[in-house]
């Protein structure tokens, strides 16, 4: 009897560690993340609450809701425009990218060309083969430098 009730025990306690183990994930702090941006407060919400909590008039609640849209409006455009920059950023690193890869293919070649003048095509020809197998073995047991 204990046994079973020890076995029934273990058991309880896996599927439960196990169901808590998979209800811990992204998706819910994604959808909580979603609900806090959706639950944002607007100019007119926090218009309001200002309006009640100072006790403010008609025309001074209207002022404020203005200057909220105002802020709002401002703040949205600082926000594309920081997307677009961010944007333009990752353009421009490719570019670069892009550009070192041609210039360190370029420095490749002048490098082989100065080092045929000195010791010939044909050793030159037998140094990158000897050079490609190595990498070609390096590549295939994993190691990498």
């Amino acid at each position: 009897m204990r046994k079973v009730a020890l076995i029934l025990f273990v058991g309880i306690f896996i599927l439960s560690s196990n169901i808590f183990a998979q209800n811990n994930n992204d998706s819910t702090k994604r959808v909580e993340r979603r609900q806090r941006v959706e639950n944002r407060w607007t100019p007119e919400k926090r218009a309001e609450i200002m309006a009640e909590q100072l006790k403010l008039s008609e025309t001074e609640k209207a002022q404020v809701k203005a200057l909220l849209e105002k802020n709002e409006k401002e703040r949205l455009a600082q926000v594309i425009e920081q997307r677009a920059k961010r944007e333009n950023l990752k353009k421009e690193r490719d570019a670069r990218r892009a550009e070192m890869q041609e210039l360190r293919e370029q420095a490749i070649k002048a490098n082989e060309a100065e080092l045929e003048k000195i010791i010939g095509k044909e050793k030159v020809d037998q140094w990158k083969k000897y050079r490609d197998e190595n990498r070609t073995f390096r590549r295939e047991s994993g190691r990498r430098r």
